[in-house]
């Protein structure tokens, strides 16, 4: 009988295990399945925010191709920019950035004020080139604020490095861009000769990718990074357009691509931000007219 009896007391103890056993693979099986279940709504979620943001480029691409002249535009990036963009079950959210603008009245050369189409991500103070050919009728000015779309306090005739200007009368829709300095000095040995790292003094109206001026010589970047100060240009390509490669010292002012050098190419950067639910993509893009 107590044979029996601890028989049973043992038999209880096995199934009480097993019932244990069962429970703990149901929760754990559970759990597997709930967390298979988030990461794939997480997947599903990430790749419709991408998917959001590369709509957005197409947008904002076609947006631009229906504006004739980019540099009118009267806000930076473009004319009435759009705002967040109901699709499915997210939105896309788009902005633009074009490295330079035009001159919307007569600049005199006394004028110490310069009225332009937008003021839009140039800083409060710094440097500007009007017009591309320094040697004719092309200038740097210095200008130490801006009142909307003027810069005030305005300096005539200045020298960046070792490139001078004087000052003059330019026209109504005379080119008005950003002028930053290079950091690393350009060696004139071959078009292969990159310097690493390649660093220009960082300026908020320079696009993260695209082409740049440096006294004639094209350079193009395929992206860039901002630490200290200074911009580092990655992807660089030298000799784009028709000139170079031309020694430059540290110093030595750049520009975004000049519309009426050697190249025709008009660049515009759209950055554009995919969100659905928590998940959030973002997609760049570099479009040259």
């Amino acid at each position: 009988m107590s044979a029996q009896r601890a028989q049973r007391g043992f038999l209880l103890v096995v199934a009480v295990v097993l019932l244990v056993l069962v429970a703990a693979f149901i929760v754990v099986l559970g759990s597997m399945v709930s967390s298979d279940a988030k990461s794939s709504a997480d997947t599903q979620g990430s790749v419709q925010a991408f998917y959001l943001a590369e709509s957005g480029l197409e947008y904002e691409q076609r947006r631009w191709a229906q504006n004739l002249d980019w540099y009118r535009s009267a806000t930076d990036p473009n004319a009435n920019p759009a705002g967040a963009q109901s699709l499915g079950n997210g939105s896309f959210t788009v902005y633009s950035n074009l490295p330079a603008t035009l001159v919307r009245t007569m600049v005199t050369t006394a004028a110490n004020t310069i009225n332009v189409y937008t003021t839009g991500r140039f800083p409060a103070s710094g440097t500007l080139q009007i017009e591309e050919d320094l040697t004719a009728s092309g200038e740097f000015v210095t200008y130490t604020g801006i009142a909307g779309n003027t810069f005030t306090g305005v300096a005539r005739g200045r020298t960046v490095g070792t490139v001078s200007s004087s000052a003059g009368p330019h026209a109504r829709s005379a080119a008005v861009y950003p002028v930053t300095t290079l950091v690393t000095p350009l060696l004139s040995t071959s078009c292969a000769a990159v310097p690493v790292p390649f660093q220009i003094a960082y300026h908020p109206k320079f696009l993260t990718a695209g082409t740049l001026d440096i006294g004639g010589e094209e350079i193009t970047y395929a992206g860039s990074s901002v630490a200290g100060g200074n911009m580092t240009l990655t992807g660089v390509t030298r000799c784009a357009g028709t000139l170079g490669p031309l020694a430059r010292a540290a110093g030595y002012p750049v520009t975004p691509v000049l519309i009426g050098g050697d190249s025709a190419d008009y660049q515009v950067e759209m950055v554009s931000t995919g969100t659905v639910g928590g998940d959030t993509r973002y997609a760049r893009k570099t479009v040259q007219r």
